[in-house]
């Protein structure tokens, strides 16, 4: 008899790097071939991002939700497999690449995408924001746990208190430079990014462990927009 997949969640996180000056052809792409696609093949995204600045900008970022390890390898093998996404592929590259290279990040929740009152705000935000961050934010090796703990008892609270709307906060588990942490923000406008954002450094290098090594190290920022789509819409 086979057995149930156990529950074991965890998120994709997917960069790629857009050939330069075809942005519009990889929103295109996402919209018209990729959002049917995956829809096929469960495949849901629980959000999406055109890249504007940040390392390896123009990129296109998505986050998706898994049930278990299971239940993505079924999906994209499903995905890559479907004759659709040959056809796709092969006709909006038009010639060339349109995506030049990509790199895949595995990711646990500490604060789950779109928990708590940060979500609320999005929802009831009358007018969407200017600017949504993905902050990388390396930690000190074998302090994981002290780094979580910074992270939601200073680190979100100060972000909330100066009016920035946190969507999901997580620890990496592959992908880059480990141990590091990834929370997702959206801002107001930048006036209000520079002015937290300073204050938060100015926690941060107050934050160390033991054996006196800062606690929270270097952050690598990536700047995005958006990009308003309905994953679950069906055709």
């Amino acid at each position: 008899m086979n057995q149930p997949d156990s529950d074991d969640p965890f998120y994709e996180l997917r960069f790629y790097r857009v050939a330069s000056g075809r942005q519009r052809d990889m929103d295109a792409r996402v919209r018209n071939d990729l959002r049917p696609l995956f829809g096929r093949h469960q495949v849901r995204p629980a959000a999406a991002w055109n890249v504007s600045f940040g390392s390896g900008a123009p990129l296109f970022v998505y986050l998706t939700p898994w049930h278990n390890m299971q239940q993505r390898t079924k999906s994209w093998a499903g995905f890559y497999a479907d004759p659709g996404w040959a056809e796709a592929r092969t006709r909006t590259n038009a010639g060339s690449e349109l995506v030049e290279s990509y790199d895949i990040w595995f990711l646990r929740a500490i604060l789950d995408w779109n928990a708590g009152p940060s979500a609320v705000a999005r929802t009831v935000s009358a007018t969407p924001p200017a600017t949504a961050e993905m902050m990388v934010r390396s930690i000190a090796v074998g302090q994981s746990a002290a780094a979580r703990s910074e992270i939601i008892d200073t680190v979100i609270p100060l972000l909330q208190q100066g009016g920035a709307i946190v969507h999901g906060v997580f620890d990496v588990m592959s992908g880059c430079s480990l141990p590091a942490i990834v929370l997702f923000v959206d801002w107001a406008d930048m006036a209000q990014r520079t002015a937290v954002l300073a204050r938060l450094d100015d926690r941060i290098v107050t934050a160390h462990t033991s054996n006196g090594a800062p606690l929270l190290g270097r952050a690598d920022h990536y700047l995005m927009q958006d990009f308003d789509i309905n994953w679950n819409q069906e055709d």
